[in-house]
């Protein structure tokens, strides 16, 4: 018996190797074992920042100018209140007249005319709201309501002229919309001789942005 079962197992396994063997090659898919595998690369698109401050005065982009102590922003050696306690920082950045001559204000950062107003201290001063927060306050330079070349309600871009510098210096002010920067009689000049985090470095701000702007196109 275990002679006969012996036979039918090898006659078993000579029928598969001929059915096999009679197999044409074309029929087998030898890539199918080993599927091919294209890797794409991924093109990391460059990001570019789009520069949305900018200098006041044409000059500064010529050259980098050294003012005076008494004109930067912060602690300087120039008072700026004495009562009811001594103060020596000043809220902005002054433009002085011998620096940059008696020529173009340009709007600084995107917004709009929040006001044309006179008042004492300030002189003449265009106040400018952005729709990212900031506040723009051009003050102290402008001797005539014809050197300003903007009106209330008006929406202007970076870089667009906002007037001419007429006096001895312009003042810029920047501030944010969330903090008190108002005072009682509604004029945007409060706490103008405290450094609590109200007013902020115009200068840094513009310089900061310009600058992330070169580096991202490096």
């Amino acid at each position: 018996m275990k002679k006969i079962e012996s036979k039918l197992l090898l006659w078993i396994a000579l029928i598969a190797i001929l059915i096999f063997a009679s197999v044409p090659l074309w029929h087998i898919n030898l890539n199918t074992a080993r599927p091919q595998t294209h890797v794409v690369k991924k093109k990391h698109k460059k990001v570019v920042h789009k520069v949305t401050w900018g200098y006041p005065f044409k000059k500064l982009y010529e050259k980098k100018i050294k003012f005076k102590s008494g004109q930067k922003f912060g602690e300087t050696d120039v008072i700026r209140r004495y009562y009811p306690t001594k103060s020596y920082f000043h809220d902005g950045y002054d433009f002085g007249f011998s620096e940059v001559g008696h020529s173009t204000v340009y709007a600084v950062h995107a917004g709009t005319v929040h006001k044309v107003k006179y008042t004492p201290g300030l002189g003449l001063y265009v106040w400018v709201i952005s729709k990212d927060g900031y506040v723009e306050i051009y003050q102290e330079g402008f001797l005539s309501i014809t050197d300003i070349y903007v009106k209330k309600g008006q929406k202007i871009k970076l870089g667009q002229k906002i007037g001419r510098l007429t006096g001895s210096h312009i003042h810029l002010g920047i501030t944010k919309t969330d903090k008190d920067y108002i005072d009682k009689h509604g004029v945007p000049c409060h706490y103008y001789w405290k450094d609590n985090g109200t007013w902020l470095n115009p200068m840094k701000i513009i310089e900061d942005d310009i600058a992330k702007g070169k580096a991202s196109k490096s």
